[in-house]
């Protein structure tokens, strides 16, 4: 035996009970720092010297936060004189709300009037009070319909539905307080909704911000909860024990305090990344248990020793666990590598919770094993159940007797998920996380087929002069942009300074509607004169909304379908040639951009930093199995059946429609670091039988009775471990479990088919003799 892990495993029988106070002392500590607080702010997580980051930060600090409106759809006759004065009641009571900054609804808008005598404008309200009859009502309606200002922004006459659009305050929605703050803006409305029996439909981002946020701390409890029952009952199946149920389950919650002691030690805030930490760690810590109990148990069973069976099992399979658990941490901590912020947090958090899940089950099992009886016959039968003695004996026979059919199997499946994989679309949507079946998603399909979008879509133009933004010819530039915008259908009508403009020659012409147009060259500087005379840009929502205070800066704002990240990136791309064939670079700076455009962008880079720290990931692990075999062969042949689960599920992917996002591209670095555990075990195994002097056949044989149990045990552990995760309301997060079960249930059957036959296959032309190749790494 290896004499360094010997002596460790002596001095930690030896040394047990300070090793447990220490253990103590440091759980304690990690309890005291968890993370407890949630994080609001939806992270950039673009790269700082990106253009489209440069645009949303210009638009952000001259316009505020677009992701701030939220909008109400309403069904019915608006204009019918009881629902009209009590939508003029909700308004006035929505305004009255502590953190509610904007509400605009048909009885909150204007008009602009010409005022001769000052030779200027006015705003104008078009509803002043609550009216008080039908008559009035038909008057304002009819108002509204001759103003093409508010045509198509907040009401659809062909459907008879009207908009409400209520804007928070930006800091607000950044802290716990957007929750009571969504609800009382929400509760009058109902009531609005119920008096006339109509269903209110609610979209926007602060909807899907309040909606995450929520879930979030839910589903941080759920994943915790249903983690640990898997696991728990999983540990009771297997080994009919309530020792081997209780004590494995200790380590797991001494990692969970670890993991969210980590995160709070760092600084870090929970988010709905960092928050699957504790339930991930669970089902990843529990095969080490699972292990370290198994090997307890076989070697009782030969020896009849306790305390020189849990010796034996440190000496023999420490450096695998190990291994194992450093493939784990690779998978998981090369995210830390990324140029992400969320993926770098759980990549750090996750790599290193693996890492206090090695050393706490090294320690914590066989010391608390070390307490209790020695494990009678009832405990160790699991190791003679015939169930699996029955699978492991058909697989062998399968490895022994058929490895032709195992390799044209495979080679079918690697073909057609191949195929599936070439398929396999990087689509993300804005709402992902919501359930297809949710009412929050059908409210947002509800308005777009009505108004056709409500993610922010922007267009910044800067103008590079003062005042430049009032210029006719600017404005004759923005409208034409405009009349190009309405040839896309995922578009809503878009709003601009060249509007008001039109609006302000509607009213030089005592508001004739034929009239909204651009004012002529002649008539452009009279009425440029009326509006310096006016105090509509004074007015601070609309100036603040529209240009900067130079007049420099402006905007194009409009509204766009959530429509998935490649058709919104085709759509972004074909804008920007818009843009492009309208405003000449060298005289002015455009941006397309919005919150739907960084989403854009966050999805791509997501995916990129995924994708790379999975080769990273890779590369590393091949590093490690070099060094643990000293053999490019057994590195090879350690990786083919690891590799083959990920294609499979990729092609899955394709062939099943499931597209590839951060949440899918997230499970290949995940599984693969896990998957890789059962072939070192296995690998170990078949090492040590050949230096003992095993045919490879023999090695092989032996490998499966001595690790095929546990392999099984924890591959099925984790399975269902993950399985739990599809009880998530996040479709990213139901994704990600339901991907990572699938590939960690495959690698089980693919290491014990394709490996085993892999070395008997490439190992027959070796000597006898395997000392040069299999120079022992351990043993």
């Amino acid at each position: 035996m290896n004499p360094v892990w010997q002596a460790i495993a002596r001095f930690i029988i030896r040394k047990r009970i300070p090793i447990l106070i220490v253990l103590g002392i440091l759980v304690a500590y990690m309890w005291s720092v968890r993370a407890t607080e949630l994080v609001q702010r939806v992270a950039d997580i673009i790269l700082s010297d990106e253009a489209e980051l440069e645009g949303y930060n210009k638009l952000k600090e001259h316009f505020g936060d677009d992701a701030t409106v939220m909008v109400v759809s309403l069904d019915g006759d608006i204009f019918e004189y009881e629902r009209f004065s009590a939508l003029y009641d909700l308004t006035e009571e929505l305004e009255q709300i502590d953190g509610v900054e904007n509400v605009i609804s048909l009885t909150k808008l204007y008009d602009i009037v010409k005022d001769t005598a000052r030779r200027g404008f006015a705003l104008k309200p078009i509803v002043a009070t609550r009216p008080s009859s039908q008559t009035e009502v038909d008057s304002i309606a009819q108002r509204i319909r001759e103003l093409f200002f508010y045509e198509g922004l907040i009401l659809n006459d062909s459907t008879q539905t009207s908009l409400l659009a209520v804007s928070f305050n930006g800091e607000l929605l950044d802290t716990d307080f957007k929750i009571p703050l969504f609800h009382n803006t929400k509760e009058p409305i109902l009531r609005y909704a119920e008096k006339f029996n109509i269903e209110p439909r609610f979209a926007g981002m602060p909807v899907l911000r309040v909606n995450m946020h929520e879930n979030v701390k839910r589903e941080l409890f759920l994943f915790l909860a249903l983690a640990l029952i898997v696991t728990a009952i999983s540990l009771l199946l297997f080994f009919r024990s309530f020792y081997n149920m209780v004590f494995p389950l200790l380590v797991v919650g001494s990692v969970i305090i670890f993991s969210v002691g980590l995160i709070g030690l760092f600084g870090y805030k929970m988010s709905l990344i960092t928050g699957i930490i504790p339930a991930l760690i669970t089902v990843i810590s529990i095969p080490n248990c699972v292990y370290l109990v198994t090997k307890y148990h076989i070697e009782f069973k030969r020896t009849g020793n306790k305390l020189k069976s849990l010796i034996l099992v440190i000496e023999k399979i420490g450096i695998v666990t190990v291994m194992t658990n450093a493939t784990t941490a690779v998978g998981l901590g090369v995210l830390a590598f990324t140029d992400i912020k969320p993926l770098q947090e759980f990549g750090v958090v996750a790599g290193l919770s693996v890492v206090a899940a090695f050393f706490i089950s090294l320690l914590l099992i066989p010391i608390v094993f070390s307490f209790l009886p020695p494990p009678t016959e009832m405990q160790t039968k699991h190791l003679e159940r015939r169930s699996l003695g029955f699978i492991i004996k058909s697989l062998k026979n399968i490895v022994d007797n058929h490895r032709s059919l195992v390799y044209v199997v495979t080679a079918i499946l690697v073909v057609f998920s191949l195929w599936g994989m070439s398929r396999v679309q990087p689509i993300s949507y804005i709402a992902d996380d919501v359930p297809e079946d949710s009412k929050i998603l059908q409210d947002l399909r509800y308005i777009e087929n009505r108004f056709n979008g409500t993610m922010p879509f922007e267009i910044l133009i800067d103008t590079k002069k003062k005042n430049g933004v009032i210029r006719r010819r600017n404005l004759q530039l923005i409208s034409q942009l405009q009349d190009s915008l309405s040839k896309y259908d995922d578009l809503s009508r878009s709003i601009s300074v060249a509007d008001f403009s039109k609006f302000f020659n509607q009213a030089f012409f005592e508001g004739n509607p034929i009239f909204y147009e651009l004012p002529s060259r002649h008539q452009y500087p009279m009425i440029r004169d009326y509006v310096r005379k006016t105090d509509v840009f004074d007015n601070e929502a609309l100036s603040k909304s529209l240009t900067d205070d130079d007049l420099q800066l402006t905007r194009v704002s409009a509204s766009v379908r959530d429509i998935g990240s490649l058709e919104m990136k085709r759509l972004a791309d074909s804008v920007r040639k818009d843009v492009a064939a309208i405003f000449d670079e060298e005289q002015y700076d455009t941006y397309v951009t919005g919150t739907s455009q960084i989403f854009i962008k966050a999805n791509e880079a997501l995916i990129e930093n995924l994708l790379w720290s999975l080769l990273l990931a890779f590369i590393v692990i091949a590093i490690i199995m070099g060094l643990l075999f000293k053999s490019l062969r057994m590195v090879l042949i350690s990786l083919v059946p690891n590799i083959l689960p990920l294609l499979m599920v990729a092609g899955v992917m394709g062939f099943t429609g499931i597209h590839l996002k951060p949440s899918t591209a997230l499970v290949f670095g995940v599984a693969f670091g896990i998957a890789v555990d059962d072939s070192i075990h296995f690998l170990a195994r078949f090492r040590l039988a050949r230096k003992l002097g095993d045919s490879v056949r023999g090695a092989v044989r032996n490998s499966f009775q001595d690790t095929g149990v546990s392999m099984i045990y924890t591959s099925i552990i984790l399975f269902f471990g993950f399985v739990s995760f599809t009880a998530s309301d996040f479709g990213g997060t139901k994704s990600l479990g339901l991907l990572t079960s699938m590939t960690l249930g495959i690698a089980m059957f693919s290491n014990l088919l394709i490996l085993p036959s892999l070395l008997i296959t490439f190992s027959q032309e070796e000597k006898q003799d395997p000392e040069a190749e299999l120079e022992p790494f351990f043993s």
